[in-house]
């Protein structure tokens, strides 16, 4: 690895890759990336290592990625040096193989002209290194795999594949950090646990580790988690999880256990979210969180909680809740026709809601996702460090998973400006008895994206977004280019809060050949063999195989957040500046409505005597 070999390629607005042209072990990558999160950059989030790469994510309220990328780029020619210690650990993971715990070893072994006993000592019989960690939280991908070993992926990949199990996918190995779907072919079983959410650290393997799988017999009961062995082979890495699941003050759950809200109905997909999780990337952990953080923002602003604090999100069929106690609501994003006893609710506003008022919702007329904050905020334990729900990796919003019916939605205890909400708008409504009020005022046309969907005419609804070139931009020729730009794709109905799938012309890639996994962010854009193209979103796992051809600017991402299956897509090429304006000119419509809120809370205006 010569620092001549270092080169900058885009992705998008918010994140860049440096990528090294020739061999470069995964232990250094792994210790770079260490030292550029430990250099007090003021721009980095985090960094994402993998093949080859390191991918550089900016923080929020930071702009000018092609600056930092230069930054970057210079810090690693000039400062880290080419023969820097490497840091590296070894750890021994006992293994069961064959039988229940690999069902894929007989054929496996079969395709390699081996017995089923050599085919496990030969790959216990070496030493591999962590790639990256993705797919899953703490998934490791392993190198070194003997090439007698290399398996294809099953025709039919598995629904449900456990945790521990230890598989190959062409020519390299890993192991299921959690039970997922999975493709890759089953040869083994480790009873040690890779993701241990509540632990410290959660993640047992980190970029650039070494590991060795030891055979062990099968026996009952959980032997095999107490013979683990992690050896420092240069340096400790232990520290590399300082700080996971820490918060400060406002984190600290309320002991009254205040519930706000009863679920009647969760309706179709129903999470508690906040602003996403912030580095733990590198460790195949999605940053996650609201998917149009705008409209997250905006109703969290509204009912006087921070910005970010966790909120409900609702995705086109919205449920009904009850009110447990005296509340203040705020509903922004899309209109999924909320009501309050059968009247029918204004948006963009904050609105009291009467003990024992029962909240419903319907379909949406506008948009696909509607968010709903709590004054005080919704109280749920944060898991590394956020509260938002991710269902694949079954942590976060209380509970790993979408709301159900009979759960109960804890609130923090509103702050100043949130109380001065709730005296106000409970004296609206007590002289009609109603079980809601609302000021006259309303925010409706700050920072919005799901009434620009509901002005447009036509069954055909074309949302259009802003793309920057990506990655492997270089891979497509003209033609392809032009076909993404000159056409119309549909959102599908598979599409999810990974990614949204889109139907159209397939976009043909024009420089073949399997590429190394790197690192992505939300609004990527992916195209697969088939030239159908997937648009990265919240959920999205840190690292991707696909060429990339282009991203979709950070500013219009809360838009493609509310575009439901069915509607249509039309892309158009634009540059880091206008990216960067257009991302200005929302953190200005946000910051003046904040201030504007205060203005009419201190003067208290919420509701005119």
């Amino acid at each position: 690895m010569t620092n001549a070999d270092i080169s900058v390629e885009p992705l998008g607005d918010r994140a860049f890759l440096l990528r090294w042209a020739g061999e470069a072990a995964a232990a250094r990558l792994a210790s770079c990336a260490r030292a550029l999160n430990e250099a007090g950059l003021s721009w980095l989030r985090e960094t994402v290592p993998a093949y080859r790469t390191i991918a550089c994510h900016l923080r929020d309220g930071y702009y000018g990625v092609e600056e930092a990328a230069e930054e970057a780029l210079r810090f690693v020619r000039s400062v880290i040096e080419p023969n820097r210690e490497i840091e590296a650990r070894l750890v021994e993971l006992p293994t069961v193989y064959g039988g229940e715990a690999g069902p894929d070893l007989a054929e496996c072994a079969d395709r390699s002209d081996m017995t089923e006993s050599e085919f496990a000592t030969r790959h216990a019989s070496a030493t591999y290194e962590v790639a990256l960690l993705g797919f899953a939280p703490g998934f490791p991908y392993l190198s070194g795999l003997d090439a007698a070993l290399s398996q294809p992926r099953r025709a039919s990949p598995r629904m449900k594949v456990p945790a521990g199990a230890i598989g190959i996918a062409g020519g390299q190995t890993g192991v299921y950090s959690v039970e997922s779907p999975g493709g890759w072919q089953i040869i083994g079983r480790t009873t040690v646990p890779l993701f241990r959410p509540d632990a410290e650290p959660p993640f047992l393997l980190a970029p650039g580790d070494r590991v060795r799988f030891v055979a062990i017999e099968a026996r009952g009961g959980g032997e095999g988690a107490a013979a683990i062995a992690v050896t420092d082979v240069a340096g400790s890495s232990d520290d590399q999880a300082e700080g996971a699941g820490g918060t400060d003050a406002d984190s600290e759950r309320s002991a009254a256990g205040n519930v706000a809200l009863t679920v009647l109905k969760p309706g179709l997909l129903t999470t508690v979210q906040d602003l996403g999780r912030s580095g733990w990337q590198a460790y195949g952990v999605s940053g996650g969180g609201a998917m149009d953080t705008a409209s997250l923002r905006k109703a969290n602003l509204l009912v006087g909680n921070d910005e970010g604090a966790a909120a409900l999100e609702l995705t086109l069929i919205g449920g009904a809740y009850v009110a447990e106690r005296d509340i203040v609501v705020a509903i922004c994003g899309g209109d999924l026709g909320a009501s309050a006893d059968g009247s029918k609710l204004p948006m963009n506003r904050p609105v009291f809601l009467r003990q024992g008022t029962v909240l419903t919702f319907g379909t949406a007329a506008s948009g696909c996702r509607a968010y709903v904050a709590v004054a005080g905020g919704i109280d749920v334990p944060p898991v590394l460090g956020s509260r938002a729900t991710d269902a694949r990796a079954m942590i976060g919003g209380g509970r790993g998973r979408a709301l159900q019916a009979g759960d109960r939605i804890r609130r923090f205890e509103p702050g100043e400006r949130a109380k001065a909400l709730i005296g106000p708008l409970r004296r609206k409504a007590e002289p009609d008895g109603r079980g809601w009020s609302a000021p006259d005022w309303s925010a409706s046309g700050w920072v919005e994206t799901a009434p620009y969907l509901a002005r447009m005419s036509g069954k055909r609804r074309i949302l259009p977004i802003r793309l920057l070139p990506g990655a492997e931009w270089g891979r497509f020729g003209k033609e392809a280019r032009e076909l993404l730009f000159r056409e119309a794709y549909r959102v599908e109905t598979s599409s999810d809060r990974m990614g949204a799938r889109l139907s159209g012309p397939a976009i043909p890639i024009s420089v073949g050949g399997e590429m190394e996994s790197h690192g992505v962010s939300p609004g990527t854009i992916q195209v697969p063999p088939g030239g159908r193209p997937i648009i990265l979103a919240a959920n999205c796992q840190p690292t991707g195989g696909y060429p990339k051809i282009a991203n979709a600017i950070a500013a219009d991402l809360p838009l493609l957040a509310q575009a439901s299956p069915g509607d249509w897509l039309s892309f158009s090429l634009t540059d880091a500046d206008t990216a960067e304006r257009a991302l200005k000119l929302r953190e200005r419509e946000l910051a003046k409505l904040k201030a504007g809120l205060r203005a009419l809370t201190k003067r208290g205006a919420i509701v005119p005597n």
